[in-house]
């Protein structure tokens, strides 16, 4: 008997009635998608169940500050009616979670104000409290102790069934109805203290005072100057102060230039003020970058920071090679591909991006680490576009499931600014997916990528690599690959400074001799070079036609060996087969069609002779449609009632051409007389 499913599509209506911001999640009653095992639990079937009814189907960071509209409820609620929802936090509501039975009796004993909404999960409960605008809670999510959800995170709605079975239900006090979110408790800094304190931090060490400010809500930085009552002095001092934290600028140092400015205000802000700023800026700052430290004191600048280790800390710790692609591309690596214009480099960055992305083997070499891969594009993204359909085309994969980014721009990676911006966009989308870091990051190409500086200057170059190492390789321990064009004046390396060459782990020369495209390694560090491979590019048809119906082409690379170029070959009769079939089939035509054809082609002989017998023209010689007609009717091989459909397909086709009344046989038409003589 097969078992009823749930119905959460009224629960999904009466969430989004209420005014709450939803999405859908997974479900406990339907496999997770490949996708989901393969790219978030690395192929763990088990992991992949019990994370998959928690699991956000879509991208929902847009429904943070707006809910979605009716359409979006409806196409949803349409496609998965018994799936989990998730209620966005931040937006109406924060949520403190309650993982264990101690953390809820710690809240239900009075730990922190009292709410009359509060739901019940697989191992503890949630407590609903609305928004404060004035005190913005963000994340914050400690294993098995009370976590913050507020803005950037969500919780699971109830009505929603947990991977164990357990129903989300909800628990509210007589008065309270799910709809009058308007009358929850505002959660207070005490609560937020007591919170710590539970999950163990020092109650003491909570600042007081407005906890409010946050560098969120002051996207134009301060410029320093000073201000008068009135103008923003808290606001200035707390944009300040995230920007001297971003800077990694000690407390001690902070304080002393906040003090510096603050005595040019009129009038300045009291200390306590300014010391509750910093504390209030500091916390934000440590909840938004987890792991991170903030100095209290500036590092001493007699710190040595030159060292030495013994030897034997060196060989107890020595692990094989990661490899991304085996013998070809490491983990934690800088590589470069380079070429002449036209060669085929950046197809072959693309083929290794995608086999990355998919982990789909690269042309016999397995790939080890695959994972999200992020490729900054310097230039001709229509052409991208053309060649990631090319690829997904010819080997079968879907890349709408790929883990597999394009920037819409290229970067100035010898900027700071420019390189914490990809980073920083990077650090995004990792997070938005559930914190799984790229395997590979593309840099295609240098030029396009570098910046308006000298690829020639040792010390632009070493800027240049530096930020790739820090904000890039080292950052997510990933490889990165550099897409790169030949000297000027030799085709046997790469342009630019030697800097660059000195720096690399793996590097590779791509040559197009004819039809062949070969890649050379140049430089292996720790392994053995792999051997010379041999490449062809191989025509894809594209899934549409341009303005003019003319079909549209691109190409992938192909490896090169005798079985696969029969193969292609091979391929390649079967398309120019199929093409002459179908040129073929647009001239087939039936019987009745070819024989009115020919009875019109007859009068219109007959009607010429008459006129020159006449002494005129054979030119003016013109059949109406109804003497057609009557003629096929005469003759005796279509009726009346197949007239009109042959007729009408004729002219469709365009095998005759119509001015009315009149009636000829077009150039189309004639190639049919001419086959049947």
């Amino acid at each position: 008997m097969t078992a009823t499913l749930p119905d959460t599509t009224t629960n999904a209506w009466q969430l989004n009635e209420a005014g709450l911001s939803i999405v859908p999640l997974g479900s406990p009653f339907e496999q997770p998608p490949v996708w989901f095992v393969d790219g978030r639990c690395s192929g763990d079937k088990e992991k992949a169940a019990t994370e998959w009814p928690k699991a956000p189907r879509f991208r929902w960071k847009q429904y943070q500050d707006k809910a979605p509209d009716d359409d979006q409820i409806e196409q949803w609620t349409t496609q998965f009616p018994h799936t989990n929802w998730a209620i966005i936090t931040g937006h109406k509501v924060v949520v403190v979670d309650a993982d264990s039975a101690d953390a809820v009796t710690f809240i239900e004993d009075g730990g922190i104000t009292r709410t009359p909404l509060c739901a019940k999960t697989s191992k503890g409960k949630h407590y609903y409290f609305r928004t404060n605008p004035d005190y913005p809670v963000n994340n914050s999510v400690r294993k098995n102790r009370i976590d913050l959800r507020g803005i950037g995170g969500y919780v699971v709605a109830p009505g929603s069934t947990h991977a164990d079975g357990t129903l989300y239900q909800w628990e509210t006090a007589e008065y309270m109805d799910i709809s009058d979110l308007h009358d929850l408790p505002m959660l207070t800094p005490d609560d937020i203290a007591a919170i710590n304190g539970f999950n163990g931090q020092s109650i003491e060490d909570k600042p007081v005072g407005d906890l409010g400010f946050s560098t969120d809500q002051y996207p134009l930085p301060h410029d320093g100057s000073n201000l008068a009552e009135g103008q923003g002095r808290n606001n200035a001092a707390a944009s300040m102060a995230g920007q001297l934290l971003r800077q990694n600028c000690s407390l001690r140092e902070m304080k002393a230039i906040l003090d510096q400015w603050n005595q040019s205000n009129n009038p300045p802000l009291s200390d306590a003020e300014l010391n509750t700023t910093i504390a209030s800026i500091t916390r934000t700052h440590s909840n938004n970058n987890p792991g991170s430290s903030v100095l209290i004191e500036p590092l001493p600048a007699h710190k040595p920071t030159f060292a030495f280790s013994h030897v034997k800390e060196l060989v107890k710790g020595v692990k094989p090679i990661n490899w991304l692609i085996k013998g070809f591309l490491e983990m934690d690596s800088l590589s470069l591909m380079f070429g002449e214009p036209g060669c085929g480099k950046s197809f072959s960055a693309i083929d290794l991006a995608c086999c990355v992305a998919t982990g789909k083997d690269w042309h016999g070499k397995p790939v080890k680490q695959a994972g999200p891969v992020f490729y900054i594009a310097g230039e001709g993204f229509n052409g991208l576009s053309r060649r990631f359909m090319a690829w997904q085309s010819f080997y079968g994969y879907n890349l709408r499931n790929a883990p597999l980014y394009i920037s819409q721009c290229s970067a100035a990676l010898t900027s700071l600014t420019s390189a914490r911006a990809v980073s920083d966009s990077i650090e995004k989308i990792v997070s938005d997916n559930g914190g799984v870091t790229p395997s590979m990051i593309v840099i295609d190409t240098l030029a396009r990528n570098f910046g308006p500086a000298d690829e020639n200057s040792t010390r632009e170059m070493s800027t240049f690599i530096g930020h790739i190492d820090e904000y890039l390789r080292s950052k997510y321990r990933c490889n990165v690959l550099i897409v790169h064009h030949t000297g000027v004046g030799s085709k046997d390396r790469a342009r630019g400074n030697s800097a660059l060459k000195g720096a690399l782990d793996a590097e590779y020369a791509v040559v197009k001799a004819e039809d062949e495209i070969k890649i050379t390694p140049k430089k292996m560090k720790d392994a053995d070079e792999p051997d010379e491979m041999n490449f062809q590019f191989g025509a894809v048809r594209l899934p549409f036609n341009d303005e003019e119906g003319e079909p549209q082409y691109s190409c992938v690379l192909q490896y090169l060996d005798k079985a696969y170029a029969l193969k292609i070959k091979q391929q390649e009769n079967r398309e120019r087969i199929r093409e002459e079939g179908r040129k073929q089939a647009e001239i087939r035509i039936g019987d009745k069609q070819k024989q009115v054809i020919q009875t019109l082609e007859r009068l219109t002989s007959e009607a010429k002779a008459t006129l020159v017998r006449a002494g005129r023209s054979p030119g003016l010689a013109r059949i109406e449609v109804r003497n057609l007609r009557d003629a096929c009717f005469r003759e005796g091989f279509i009726s009346s009632k197949n007239w009109s459909r042959t007729f009408d397909a004729l002219i469709e086709r365009e095998f005759l051409a119509m001015d009315a009344p009149f009636i000829s046989v077009s150039e189309k038409g004639q190639t049919v007389i001419s086959e049947k003589s």
